[in-house]
């Protein structure tokens, strides 16, 4: 069976592949880079100097931080207002970082917009759908490695199928990431009360102070994507040639199938017609067999007494039986039996003698 080089390699690299998209899209999911703010302290105004340090809402978003899935940490040495937070809820993670809630604040009195619901339910979506991502090429690489161990087509299609699920599933959470960011800049006007004010509702010098830049792990969840994609690609070229295979093979193996032709057909006709042949031949000699016997029975007829009495007019029983089958007994002389008699011409042999020879004056037969 050949194999193809093509699918080879495509397989080959793709399977190669699996493990560094996985690795990609871990550390997408995992880090916190996906949103970076450099806030340059000296162009905020003075009335936001003095309240960052005291206030957690206003030090929320007036100092440089970075944003993930799950954290928003703020790695920067000039962080006083985590060491006052008496009047915030909020949990504080590895000592400099806050948990991003997905939950929609319960605030009694207020009553959220739909920009700021719609906010939540896209962070959550952006989190759900990179779950299914990982989950998803995971059992791509499974099924590649399948590929490998038996080398069918179905598999390789199937682990296709499953790597361009795990890239659309990334790039679809990367829609909603960009769908909540477009929400917090352009939209929602309300305050957080876990996260402070969002861009639109900041003032002007902190606006103009704030410099927002796509993270680390943002590029990685692209490229993670890309080249889910392109192991997608590779799995559906192997299959398309290991299909090719599989066909050539088969036409290969159909084209030098061997048959059996009409004298090998006649042959075996003939053996079953001489088999029926000799078998009505036996039948046919059994039958006449039977008939011949009890026509002609001579083992029992020539030995029975009713043959004998049939067979000759004289009787056996006395006064007759000084003769023997129609023959003198011979009183007083030596017996000259036993007397043969001739079945088919019904004519008496002469008789054999057995002994010595009669003396002279003694009557024998002649």
């Amino acid at each position: 069976m050949g194999r193809s080089a093509c699918g080879t390699c495509m397989l080959v690299s793709a399977v190669i592949l699996g493990p560094i998209v996985m690795v990609l899209l871990a550390v997408s999911f995992a880090t916190d880079h996906w949103l970076e703010f450099d806030v340059d302290v000296d162009d905020l105004s003075t009335t936001v100097r003095n309240r960052r340090d005291n206030e957690v809402l206003i030090a929320r978003y007036t100092h440089s931080r970075n944003r993930g899935i799950f954290r928003e940490c703020y790695p920067g040495n000039d962080t006083k207002f985590l060491e006052n937070l008496q009047s915030y809820d909020g949990d504080v993670y590895d000592r400099h970082c806050f948990r991003i809630y997905f939950e929609i604040p319960n605030e009694r009195g207020q009553d959220w917009s739909d920009d700021f619901i719609a906010r939540i339910h896209l962070v959550r979506c952006w989190l759900a759908f990179f779950v299914i991502a990982l989950a998803v090429f995971l059992c791509a690489y499974v099924f590649g490695l399948l590929v490998c161990c038996w080398r069918q087509s179905k598999w390789a299609y199937i682990a296709g199928l499953c790597a361009y699920i795990a890239a659309f599933s990334t790039a679809a959470a990367i829609a909603f990431f960009h769908g909540a960011e477009y929400l917090e800049r352009n939209k929602i006007t309300q305050e957080d009360p876990r996260m402070g004010k969002f861009y639109i509702a900041w003032d002007a010098t902190t606006q103009n102070a704030t410099t927002r830049t796509y993270g680390y792990s943002y590029i990685v969840g692209w490229i993670g994507m890309g080249l889910g994609a392109i192991a997608a690609t590779m799995y559906c070229i192997a299959g398309c040639q290991i299909g090719a295979e599989d066909l050539k093979d088969k036409q290969t193996q159909k084209a030098t199938d061997r048959s059996y032709g009409y004298s090998y057909i006649i042959g075996w006709i003939a053996m079953v017609l001489a088999a029926f042949t000799a078998t009505f031949y036996s039948v046919a000699g059994c039958y006449i067999g039977g008939e011949r016997y009890s026509d002609k029975d001579y083992p029992e007829k020539g030995r029975s007494r009713e043959y004998l009495e049939r067979s000759y007019p004289m009787p056996l029983e006395p006064p007759h039986k000084e003769y023997y089958y129609g023959y003198p007994a011979n009183y007083g002389y030596q017996a000259q039996g036993p007397y043969l008699y001739d079945m088919d011409s019904r004519q008496p042999l002469p008789a054999i003698q057995y002994g010595p020879e009669p003396a002279a004056g003694q009557w024998r037969w002649q």
